[in-house]
């Protein structure tokens, strides 16, 4: 039996503890568990990157003037674990519609 905890994550989260005195929160089974900002922010740091090809350092300093402090390499870390997610959502997404690849023709 799993019983929901009063308070909360540094994030918001809502935590959980089962009967066997185990924890957890909402992102346990996200690839970003341990990650300490939320995952709406990563995710859109991450799509900017893949986008628009921002650099790494220009995407840290985007986000400084919206008040969120990391580094260039949080970026690169978060692109290495967010885009295999990423692709394989997209994929099971447009299953059966279309092949792996298209052409177009020039008229």
């Amino acid at each position: 039996m799993i019983r929901e905890r009063p308070e909360r994550t540094a994030q918001g989260y809502r935590r959980f503890r089962c009967r066997f005195g185990k924890q957890s929160n909402e992102r346990s089974a996200d690839v970003l568990n341990k990650a300490q900002y939320p995952s709406d922010v990563i995710a859109l740091v991450v799509l900017w990157r893949l986008r628009y090809k921002l650099s790494l350092r220009y995407m840290a300093e985007m986000f400084l003037t919206r008040s969120l402090i990391f580094t260039h390499e949080a970026v690169r870390e978060w692109e290495v674990k967010v885009t295999p997610a990423l692709i394989e959502h997209l994929r099971r997404k447009r299953k059966g519609r279309v092949g792996r690849s298209w052409y177009i023709d020039e008229t």
